[in-house]
């Protein structure tokens, strides 16, 4: 499932990139790969894997997620910037603060269903 994903995401900017390019046959064709990776073959295997559960476990494990991957990029921020690259403990500093703020979203919507993740968030 994750080469799925991440053929479909790079197929996506590669479309992305040949939009700029206004090559638009390419475009098309990389965007029907990406789209064929997430929809059919990722969709399939994560059927067959029991991947998606009912919404209040969806939520959580999406917070989990999130949560885990925040803390992976505050360390890579501080290795960064204690190698003195600012520009790319920022970039990581951002999406650690992006994660946080999706935490927060979707930890609100599981409180709205009456029910708490009980995972400590990244703020």
């Amino acid at each position: 499932m994750k080469g799925e994903a991440f053929e479909s995401a790079t197929y996506s900017r590669f479309a992305a990139h040949a939009r700029m390019d206004s090559d638009w046959d390419l475009a098309k064709a990389l965007q029907d790969s990406a789209d064929s990776n997430r929809t059919r073959h990722f969709a399939r295997e994560a059927a067959l894997d029991g991947l998606v559960a009912q919404n209040p476990d969806n939520l959580r494990n999406a917070i989990a997620s999130e949560t885990n991957e925040c803390k992976m990029y505050t360390q890579f921020a501080l290795e960064a910037r204690q190698d003195g690259d600012l520009g790319i403990a920022s970039a990581f500093e951002e999406i650690c603060r992006d994660k946080a703020n999706r935490c927060a979203t979707l930890d609100g919507l599981l409180q709205d269903m009456g029910i708490h993740s009980q995972i400590k968030t990244v703020a």
